[in-house]
């Protein structure tokens, strides 16, 4: 049912998966100024890693699934380690700074956004009210600021386990494991994503909701959260699947569409799953209203005391 919902809610608020993509747009173009004066270092080191793995060959088809798949994913692998390897031999300064910009600024500048989703989306879920992306934006950065800090700093935890199974991905030598891969490239990360999703996904909400500051809202949104936790967990594991299969059925330059809508389809399924664990009634289009079972009726005696 969640899933259901928060795919009503996405295509009813479309709109702001486009003002979400020219967000975006901005914020790589700040990242890319930051980069800016490093530009001949880090793209003499691309194109260094690109060459050295020969990676053209798996990009010409647009796809990235086949008998060809572990060779594939190995050379990727091993391109942006070398990418790495070739930027910090050249200039150890260098390398600190675009890990601090890709690593920690960016993932801020997104939060920001995601918050203002998250604004934007109870307004239209609360009252079938639609609200500027801007003035959302700057009305909220006092609150959005400091979530997208701690969001960054928490995802890093997750996001270091992502890489690390990566490269363990890519060291199995054993000849049957090639048909293992896909299936391993698609479960993985998907498992430790929906694990991320669970635990923040009750984050921003609980801010806007509560009118909350960035610490006790993570345990207020949790607490919330957890109350149908197998079903939120469940729910954004299908969504990372059907993310992952797509981008490896269709291709790699399907990431061109799939990121710009998985984000803001994230964003309105924390909201969603919040409300729904909440017990609170919303609107998933204009004329449609779901009512949630109350938090008596979901809730155990023995759980009372957590009402929020």
């Amino acid at each position: 049912m969640m899933f259901k919902n928060t795919f009503r809610l996405f295509c009813a608020n479309f709109d702001k998966v486009w003002k979400y993509l020219v967000y975006q747009l901005l914020c790589w173009g700040i990242v890319f100024a930051f980069l800016a004066p490093f530009y001949g270092i880090i793209s003499s080191s691309i194109v260094g890693a690109w060459e050295s793995q020969n990676l053209s060959t798996f990009f010409s088809t647009g796809t990235f699934y086949g008998i060809n798949i572990l060779q594939a994913f190995s050379s990727i692998v091993n391109a942006i380690i070398m990418f790495f390897e070739l930027m910090f031999k050249a200039n150890l300064f260098c390398g600190i700074y675009f890990l601090i910009i890709i690593v920690l600024i960016r993932p801020i500048l997104t939060g920001v956004g995601r918050y203002t989703i998250c604004e934007m989306m109870y307004g239209y879920m609360s009252s079938c009210s639609k609200t500027s992306f801007t003035g959302r934006l700057l009305g909220t950065l006092k609150k959005s600021l400091p979530y997208a800090c701690m969001r960054a700093l928490y995802s890093m935890v997750f996001d270091a386990l992502i890489v690390i199974s990566f490269f363990g991905l890519t060291r199995v030598t054993a000849e049957w494991f090639v048909y293992v891969l896909p299936i391993a490239i698609v479960l993985i990360p998907a498992i430790f994503l929906a694990l991320k999703e669970t635990f923040i996904a009750g984050w921003a909400p609980a801010m806007i909701v509560f009118d909350d500051n960035v610490f006790s809202a993570y345990k207020k949104g949790m607490i919330a959260v957890l109350r149908r936790g197998g079903k939120v967990y469940s729910t954004a594991f299908v969504i990372f699947v059907l993310a992952l299969v797509l981008a490896m059925i269709i291709g790699l330059y399907s990431l061109i569409i799939i990121l710009p809508c998985i984000f803001p389809l994230l964003n309105i399924f924390e909201m969603v799953a919040f409300f729904s664990s909440q017990g609170m009634r919303f609107y998933v289009d204009a004329d449609t209203i779901k009512s949630p079972k109350k938090l008596e009726e979901i809730d155990k005696i023995e759980k009372a005391k957590y009402l929020l």
